[in-house]
């Protein structure tokens, strides 16, 4: 099950889905199903309309789901993640906390996200 925590100015809502295994729900497919406002254009982890602030609720986890080829090459070239940070997820299985909501697939967690919405920032 995961639970999910969505902040941003004018926003505050938690939802639990249930995760069948091997299921792919992204946090984008998410919000838009529950009526949270994550901006995004593409959906496929080219544009970084949809970058979220992943955080895990539990003290001393990170979020689960490892960068996907698009997020690493899109949060680089944004400057948003480095190369020491991507060594560190793939070596250590440590996933930063910026993210791409169209990539980031769902476990069995409980997060919390922040972004830039269309009614505020963060």
């Amino acid at each position: 099950m995961a639970i999910i925590h969505f902040a941003a100015s004018g926003v505050d809502r938690t939802v639990t889905i249930d995760v069948a295994p091997g299921e792919r729900r992204t946090l984008l497919s998410v919000a838009r199903d529950h009526g949270v406002p994550i901006l995004f254009n593409c959906e496929a982890g080219g544009c970084g309309a949809c970058l979220v602030h992943v955080d895990t609720v539990a003290v001393g986890e990170r979020p689960l789901a490892p960068l996907t080829e698009p997020e690493k090459f899109l949060l680089q070239s944004m400057h948003r993640l480095t190369e020491h940070d991507i060594e560190a997820a793939q070596q250590r299985g440590v996933p930063p906390h910026v993210r791409l909501a169209c990539q980031y697939a769902l476990g069995d967690e409980e997060i919390v996200v922040s972004f830039m919405s269309d009614l505020g920032s963060h």
